[in-house]
């Protein structure tokens, strides 16, 4: 007879009746307590557990017992739907048996699984209990189309991993409507990996510190308010030459705009961002004209001096230390070709990185290089560590020059992707989340780290002197975190952080690491 008789009894309280589904097969309390299960898994690992009760001692026997009691009083009162979707340790285990314990029913679920198809099987099981790794959940609770799971039955969520984020654990509860109760596993790979990771960018916000010397939050903010201003105005000005968006009276299809300007085929999506970014920031109004496509309206709009005079601010602003005085006047130049750029008198010039960038790059550069530059100060494995960056010119050669240190075996530094995986890829977003951050983190080895530069504020100023392929789409902070939890990378940093003001410049450096 095992030793441990309250669960012996619960299992034969429960007879016939379901004690632990897996694949879909059913193993009664009677069953698990005869030692049937299928072959691998929690399954057998519970029936295993089961069977090792009988050989141990009384004072062994009493300790697995209260261990169980403690994990029972944990899940609370009956009844009990549990699906564990961790992985077969004995963590795991104990959680399951003391379902059992507490006359519940165990559901096996697979922790490999999409997260699709672990939403489904937790609705289908209605399941009143969820115990999984703490990345796992983040992943669950911002997968896309979980509204369309039935898991109001779920009440309690057990997760395991290192000491979340408030942020993760909020969007979690958002999304779930369930109790978290959050375990630790303080000597995991994980919890290793991610105290270094946050040691790193630590160093990382230190060595990148003196780049951010004088500049302040309203200093930041004020500049980006005169310079936004400035480009929507000089856009507007440049249509309003030709005759369009002067009337309030009248609505202006977009096709009768680009015409009427003159607009070349080529500079046409130009002009239509234009349109969009004017109407947007409130400058003009936009209806729906069927299918003619947009409408429209204007007033009287600025005058000449009145376009030159709102760079006048900016400049100001921007020449307190923000950045060099050529960064900015590439971007006035650029208003004032305007009219011969889209009627096609002038050639376009080469595209220019946002203004903002000419700040933030130092800041961005020297976190970006000590990130690297640690990750191969902490490589010991025998074959070099190999580093992929996506985008040279956006890493200001920051890569490089941290790499230039190491001993060429130590380091391979590819620039194209070789059909391989890396222990550090380093990108730059062009804003499509849903397709290109699961591609990046697709690229890393296991415990590899992605460094992504991604825009966090619209830059305006790329209207003017950026191209087709410089349509960034920004998002905030929050957004791209959430992505790259949900493509996998259970912990992500973001540098600068939450409220420096190098991070109202719209460009961020997100580290994030994956199991």
């Amino acid at each position: 007879m095992p030793t441990t008789p309250a669960l012996v009894s619960a299992l034969r309280e429960l007879g016939e009746r379901p004690a632990v589904v897996a694949d879909g097969r059913t193993i009664s309390g009677i069953g698990l307590l005869l030692g049937v299960s299928p072959p691998g898994g929690l399954p057998r690992a519970l029936a295993q557990r089961v069977a090792e009760h009988a050989a141990l001692p009384p004072s062994a026997a009493r300790a697995a017992e209260q261990r169980l009691r403690y994990w029972a009083g944990v899940l609370g009162t009956p009844p009990i739907r549990h699906t564990v979707l961790h992985p077969v340790t004995d963590l795991a285990v104990d959680l399951a048996l003391a379902t059992l314990l507490a006359g519940g029913t165990v559901h096996c679920g697979d922790p490999e699984q999409r997260p699709e198809q672990q939403l489904a099987t937790v609705a289908a099981s209605r399941a009143t209990h969820l115990s999984l790794p703490s990345a796992l959940l983040w992943r669950l609770s911002r997968q896309p189309g979980l509204d369309a799971h039935d898991l109001g039955t779920l009440r309690l969520v057990l997760h395991v991993g290192p000491e979340p984020r408030q942020e993760d654990v909020y969007a979690a509860v958002d999304a779930l409507g369930a109790v978290l109760a959050h375990v630790r596993a303080p000597d995991s790979n994980a919890e290793a990996a991610d105290r270094r990771l946050r040691a790193d960018a630590e160093s990382a916000s230190a060595a990148a510190w003196k780049h951010s010397i004088g500049v302040t939050a309203p200093q930041v903010r004020e500049f980006g308010a005169h310079l936004d201003r400035a480009v929507l105005t000089a856009l507007l000005h440049t249509l309003q030459q030709s005759g369009v968006l002067t009337d309030p009276a009248r609505g202006y299809p977009e096709a009768e705009v680009l015409a009427t300007a003159l607009v070349t085929p080529a500079q046409r999506p130009r002009v239509a961002r234009w349109l969009d970014a004017l109407a947007r920031h409130g400058l003009i109004t936009r209806q729906d004209g069927g299918a003619q496509g947009p409408v429209f309206r204007g007033g009287p709009g600025p005058a000449a001096a009145a376009v030159r005079d709102a760079w006048r601010p900016a400049v100001e602003a921007w020449a307190d230390g923000l950045g060099p005085a050529a960064a900015l006047d590439r971007v006035r130049r650029g208003a004032l070709r305007l009219p011969r750029l889209i009627t096609g008198e002038e050639a376009p010039r080469p595209a220019a990185a946002p203004v903002r960038w000419a700040a933030a790059r130092g800041y961005l550069g020297a976190a970006l290089g000590a990130l690297v530059r640690a990750a191969a100060e902490a490589h010991t494995a025998p074959i070099p560590l190999r580093v992929l960056e996506l985008d040279p010119e956006g890493g200001e050669g920051a890569v490089a020059r941290a790499l230039t240190g190491r001993p060429r075996q130590h380091a391979e530094h590819h620039l194209a992707p070789d059909g391989g995986r890396y222990d550090v890829v380093v990108a730059a977003a062009r804003g499509r989340t849903a397709e290109e951050v699961p591609a990046l983190v697709r690229l890393l080895s296991p415990g590899g780290r992605l460094l992504l530069l991604a825009p966090t504020a619209e830059q305006l100023d790329l209207l003017i002197t950026g191209d087709d392929a410089q349509r960034l789409t920004a998002h905030p902070a929050e957004h791209w975190r959430a992505a790259l939890t949900a493509a996998g990378c259970p912990t992500v940093l973001t540098l600068p952080e939450d409220g420096h003001p190098m991070g109202l410049l719209g460009q961020r450096l997100f580290a994030a690491r994956v199991d």
